[in-house]
C-alpha cells in the first residue's frame, strides 16, 4: 500500500511538472482519461496539501531528532531511575531475524530490563532456547503457557510490558515508562511507527488518547502496551496470537471494566511493515463482540465495522429546516424515503420564510405524505434555535439534525447510525459526508485545526483510508458535524438544546457535542453512514462584512467556552499539525 501511495505519488507529479499542454488538452476530450488523471491526483495528495514522501521523511527526522535530544536531556537530569516492569516478548511465529531485531532493541537500553519473558508455541521452546542462549547474555524465562508456568508466578504481580517479536524498542523505553507513566494508570501505550526494508523507521502513527470505538473497528493499539499487572493480561488473552492485546483491550471495553488508560505521546516503538490486518482478527473478536454487535467486514478493507444491537427500533425524528431550495429539499427528502432501510422515522421539514411560490407549492404538498410534517418557522435565519424550536415539536426517541442539501448514498445509514445513537456511552453521531465530487467534507471534527476547529481529512478521496485508517473506521471524536447528526432527545435537552443565543450559525453543534461529551458520553463518527453533503449552496457563503462579523463572534466563543479542548484535542495528537486539516506531522519551528 505504501509502494501505491508513493508511485500513485511521484506519477501524479511528473504528469504535472512534465505533461505537454497538447497532450493535456487531448485528455480533456477524453471523460475516462480525465476521471482517471482526477483520481490519481487525488490519491498522490496533491489535491488535498499531503505532504510530499520526501516532506514526510524530512518532517519525521526532525521529530525523532527532536524526542531524542528531549530524553537524552531527561536521563541527564535523573540517573537514578530504575524500572521494574517486566518485559513480556511474544512471540506468534519464530524467526530469528525478526527476533534479533527486538534482542538488539532490549540491550540497548539506557535502563535494562531486570525480567525478560519470552512468550512461545510449545513446538518452538527448543528453537528459541537454542538461539537466546547463542545471543542473549542477559537472563530470560521462556514459557508456552503464561498462566500454568509456576516460574511467572512472581512476575505476574508485577507491571509488564507487552511487545511482539520484531518490534524494535527505542533505547529511551524503559526510561519513559519509569518518568512518563502516571501512577494511578491501570494501562498505558505509546505512539509507533513502521521499519522498512532497510530497518528505517517512517510512517509514525500518531495516535490518539484513549479512543474505544477506534479500537474496536481498527485495533489501532496493537502492541507497545503496558499494564501495571501483568495478571489482568494473562487472565483473558486466551492462545498466542498477533492480536492478543487488542483482544484484551476489547475486552476491558465490553466488560465495562474500569480502568485508567493514558496515552504517551512519544515513538517508543517501530513495527515490521508486513503486520497481519486487522481485518483478519475477525475470527478471534467476533465471539466478544457478538454480545453486543454484528461484525462485518467490507473486503479488501483492514478493519472491521459493527452494528450494535437494537433491543427496539426507537422512532427518529429528522429535522430538515430550509428557506426555498425546493431542488435541495427534493433531492434530500427523496433520498431518505427511496433509499433508507431503517423506516421506524418522521420528518419535520422547517420552512424558514420561504418566499418561492413554487418551493411553498411543493412543501405543502410533501406535507400530505405520512411520515412528513411541516413546520413554520418565521423569524430571522438562526440555525440553533430552528432546530430547537423543531425539537420541541419531534416525537422520536431520536433526534436526526440534516441540512436540507443532504443526499443519502448509503441505505443503510440511518440504521448504523441508530445502531450507535442508542448505545448508553454514546452522545452524538455524525457521518461520512461526501462533496458532490466525491471528497470528503466531513469525517469527524478536530478541535484546534485554525485555533478553534475543522474536519480532518477534508477533501480526501472517498475511497481514501485516511490516515491510520481513521477514514473508514468508525471511532471517537471530541465532534462531529450537524449537516448529519443524532442524537437522543433526552441528551439534546440535557445540555439545553443547541446554543442559539451565541452560536445561531457556526459551531453550534460543535459546542453542542462537547456539552454532550461533559455528561461523560463519547461522540461518535459513523464511517459506515455515507451521505452527500452539498455544502453551502443553501445558505450561502460568508461574503458580506455582517457575515464575517458574526462569525468572528462565533469564533471567539468558541475559544473562550472550549480553550481547554481546543489546546489539547484527545481525538488527535499533539505531534499532528493544526495548520492543514490532513494529519501530517507538526512543524518544530
Amino acid at each position: 500500500m505504501q509502494f501505491i501511495r508513493k508511485s500513485i505519488a511521484s506519477l501524479a507529479k511528473f504528469i504535472i511538472s512534465y505533461t505537454p499542454n497538447a497532450w493535456v488538452e487531448s485528455i480533456k476530450k477524453n471523460p475516462k482519461l480525465v476521471a482517471a488523471y482526477s483520481n490519481n491526483l487525488h490519491k498522490s495528495g496533491l489535491m488535498y496539501q499531503l505532504q510530499t514522501i520526501e516532506e514526510q521523511k524530512a518532517s519525521y527526522l526532525a521529530y525523532m531528532k527532536h524526542q531524542k535530544a528531549q530524553l537524552t536531556a531527561l536521563t541527564e537530569i535523573d540517573k537514578s531511575i530504575r524500572d521494574e516492569t517486566v518485559l513480556l516478548v511474544c512471540i506468534e511465529r519464530y524467526d530469528s531475524n525478526e527476533l534479533l531485531i527486538t534482542l538488539d532493541s532490549i540491550k540497548n537500553q539506557h535502563i535494562p530490563f531486570i525480567t525478560i519473558v519470552f512468550w512461545c508455541r510449545g513446538d518452538d521452546e527448543k528453537n528459541l532456547l537454542s538461539f537466546l542462549l547463542q545471543h542473549c547474555k542477559f537472563n530470560f524465562i521462556i514459557t508456552s503457557d503464561l498462566n500454568k508456568d509456576a516460574r511467572l508466578s512472581e512476575c505476574k504481580n508485577k507491571a509488564s510490558f507487552i511487545i511482539y517479536s520484531g518490534d524494535k524498542l527505542d533505547c529511551y523505553l524503559t526510561f519513559s515508562l519509569s518518568h512518563y507513566i502516571n501512577s494511578k494508570s491501570d494501562l498505558a501505550y505509546f505512539d509507533t511507527d513502521t521499519l522498512n526494508d532497510e530497518h528505517e523507521r517512517e510512517y509514525p502513527d500518531f495516535k490518539p488518547d484513549w479512543n474505544p470505538d477506534l479500537q474496536l473497528t481498527a485495533g489501532y493499539i496493537n502492541s507497545g502496551v503496558w499494564i501495571k499487572k501483568l495478571a489482568d493480561f494473562t487472565d483473558v488473552c486466551g492462545p498466542l496470537s498477533a492480536f492478543n492485546v487488542v483482544k484484551y483491550l476489547a475486552f476491558c471495553y465490553l466488560k465495562n471494566m474500569a480502568l485508567t488508560i493514558q496515552h504517551v505521546p512519544l515513538v517508543m516503538l517501530s513495527r515490521p511493515a508486513n503486520l497481519a490486518s486487522f481485518a483478519t482478527a475477525k475470527t478471534m473478536l467476533e465471539p466478544i463482540y457478538k454480545e453486543v454487535a454484528n461484525t462485518f467486514n467490507k473486503k479488501g478493507l483492514p478493519t472491521l465495522s459493527l452494528r450494535w444491537h437494537l433491543e427496539y427500533e426507537p422512532l427518529v425524528s429528522i429535522i430538515i429546516p430550509t428557506h426555498n431550495a425546493i431542488d435541495l429539499v427534493r433531492a434530500c427528502i427523496d433520498s431518505i424515503l427511496s433509499k433508507s432501510t431503517y423506516t421506524n422515522y418522521e420528518i419535520l421539514l422547517v420552512d424558514n420564510n420561504s418566499d418561492d411560490s413554487e418551493s411553498i407549492r411543493y412543501f405543502n404538498k410533501l406535507s400530505e405524505h405520512p411520515k412528513i410534517t411541516l413546520l413554520s418557522y418565521n423569524k430571522p435565519f438562526n440555525y440553533s434555535a430552528i432546530n430547537n424550536f423543531a425539537a420541541t415539536q419531534a416525537k422520536g426517541e431520536v433526534l436526526a439534525l440534516v441540512n436540507n442539501d443532504i443526499e443519502v448514498i448509503d441505505p443503510d445509514w440511518l440504521l448504523n447510525m441508530v445502531s450507535h445513537v442508542t448505545r448508553e456511552d454514546i452522545g452524538c453521531v455524525g457521518a461520512k459526508l461526501l462533496y458532490s465530487d466525491n471528497r470528503i467534507q466531513h469525517a469527524g471534527v478536530v478541535m484546534g485545526y485554525g485555533g478553534g476547529a475543522g474536519h480532518g481529512h477534508k477533501y480526501f478521496p472517498a475511497d481514501h483510508y485516511g490516515y491510520m485508517n481513521r477514514l473508514i473506521a468508525t471511532q471517537n471524536y471530541s465532534a462531529v458535524t450537524a449537516a448529519c447528526l443524532l442524537i437522543k432527545q433526552k441528551d439534546f435537552w440535557a445540555v439545553g438544546g443547541l446554543n442559539e443565543k451565541s452560536l445561531a450559525v457556526a459551531f453550534n453543534d460543535v459546542d453542542l457535542c462537547l456539552k454532550v461529551q461533559q455528561l461523560g458520553l463519547r461522540n461518535l463518527y459513523c464511517a459506515e453512514a455515507v451521505l452527500y453533503h452539498h455544502e453551502s449552496v443553501s445558505r450561502g457563503y460568508e461574503d458580506t462584512p455582517e457575515k464575517v462579523q458574526r462569525f468572528k463572534n462565533e469564533l471567539n466563543y468558541l475559544k473562550s467556552t472550549w480553550s481547554d479542548i481546543i489546546l489539547a484535542d484527545p481525538a488527535y495528537n499533539p505531534n499532528l499539525t493544526l495548520r492543514r486539516e490532513n494529519f501530517s506531522i507538526k512543524p518544530l519551528d
